[in-house]
Parts: C-alpha cells; sequence; structure tokens
C-alpha cells in the first residue's frame, strides 16, 4: 500500500493522530473509522509511515503488516483466515435466506466456480 512516490504528511492532522492511538490500543478499523472519519487505506498507509502497528493476532495488526510490505506474522495471519471464513460463512447464510430459483442459480455459480 506505501508507495514511495507518495510523499510522508510532515505533520498528523488531530484526527490523524487519534485515529494511530487507537490502532495502537486495538481499536477496530470500523470503530477507528466512525470515530475520527480516517478511512481505513489511509489509516493503514499512515500506521505504515508512522511506524505504528495493530495489535498482533488481530485483523487490522495483518493489514498493518501488508502496508508496510512485511511479512504477517503467524497471529496475524490467523486472524485474517478467521475472518474471511466469518466472512463466507455470512455469504452462505444469505444465499440460504434467498427465494428458491435465486438459491438455485447462486448454487449453480457457486459449483462452477469449484470446477
Amino acid at each position: 500500500m506505501a508507495t514511495p512516490d507518495t510523499p510522508v504528511p510532515s505533520a498528523l492532522t488531530a484526527a490523524q493522530a487519534v485515529a494511530l492511538v487507537l490502532l495502537r490500543d486495538g481499536f477496530t478499523e470500523r470503530s477507528i473509522t466512525r470515530r475520527t472519519g480516517i478511512p481505513g487505506d489511509l489509516l493503514y498507509w499512515l500506521a505504515a509511515t508512522q511506524g505504528v502497528t495493530g495489535r498482533h493476532g488481530t485483523v487490522e495488526g495483518h493489514r498493518c503488516h501488508g502496508a508496510a510490505d512485511t511479512d504477517p506474522c503467524d497471529e496475524c495471519s490467523l486472524a485474517e483466515a478467521r475472518e474471511q471464513a466469518r466472512t463466507r460463512a455470512r455469504h452462505r447464510r444469505t444465499v440460504g435466506s434467498l427465494p428458491r430459483p435465486l438459491r438455485r442459480q447462486a448454487g449453480a455459480r457457486r459449483q462452477r466456480a469449484t470446477r
């Protein structure tokens, strides 16, 4: 995410500084965005440029590794895998709640995708 051609900010705004402190203290990306208005992409880019990381073993920690172009630690990789599994499970639940003809279409697409 952090690219060499993007300028590093010389001074942080109050919202950016608060967002970095919240990230370091273990708040989620959604909570930080709601409180400060700093979107996730900018949050992780700022964290990489300022050397701040989210807590290890969290999705935020995994994304901080990605923004800093470092290999994620085992704890952070497991957290990201759990989050992806939850997302897939939510998708399966929503497909199951569709009307029957649409459920069949979604099932056929899923079967074609796995082949």
